[in-house]
Formats: structure tokens, C-alpha cells, sequence
């Protein structure tokens, strides 16, 4: 008889670390699935940026001179010269030498 409640506890106690086991898998499963959620759903939210070229500012140069040296003739300069102040950030259109500037490569 007292071999048989030593195996009954055996038992018990096998399966407890089973339960534990499985309980342990599933929490890690989900964590996973979470973080990989929390990512994707960053991921999918970031701005995706254009493919740019950068253009060095040589002296005397203008943005309006360096817009008109990436834009076809049809287009109008003006929208051209403000989408490069736009993506590049410039506080006015006055340029200084040495100075990069970002181009889309759409207008390459």
C-alpha cells in the first residue's frame, strides 16, 4: 500500500510539471506573438522616404538654379523649388556653399 501512494504522488507530480511545462509554452507563445504584433504594427506605420540623391552647393549657386537644372521644361519651377525646401528643411531659400542638399531621385 505504501508503495502505491508513493506512485500515486509520483504521478501528481509528474503531472504538475507537465501542467507547468505547458502553462510556461504558452505564456512564451504569447509574449512572442505579441512583440512581433507590437513591431510589425510599427514597422507598418513608418514613413516610407523617397529615394534621394545629394547635391553639393557650389558658390554663387541658387536653390531656383539648382531646381531648374533637375526639373523638365514642362514642369513648373516654383513647385519644384518648393518641394526642395520642404524635404530639405530650409529655413528660407537663400543657400550656402558647401551646403547638401537632398534631391528626389524622381526628379532625376
Amino acid at each position: 500500500m505504501f508503495c502505491m501512494i508513493s506512485n500515486m504522488r509520483s504521478i501528481q507530480s509528474d503531472s504538475r510539471t507537465g501542467l507547468r511545462a505547458l502553462f510556461l509554452g504558452l505564456l512564451l507563445v504569447l509574449v512572442v506573438g505579441a512583440l512581433l504584433l507590437l513591431f510589425q504594427g510599427e514597422a507598418a506605420s513608418a514613413p516610407i522616404q523617397p529615394p534621394v540623391t545629394s547635391v553639393v552647393v557650389q558658390p554663387g549657386e541658387t536653390l531656383w538654379e539648382i531646381a531648374d537644372r533637375f526639373t523638365p521644361e514642362s514642369a513648373d519651377l516654383r513647385v519644384v523649388v518648393t518641394e526642395l525646401v520642404t524635404l530639405n528643411g530650409l529655413p528660407s531659400k537663400v543657400l550656402k556653399p558647401g551646403q547638401v542638399l537632398q534631391i528626389p531621385a524622381s526628379r532625376l
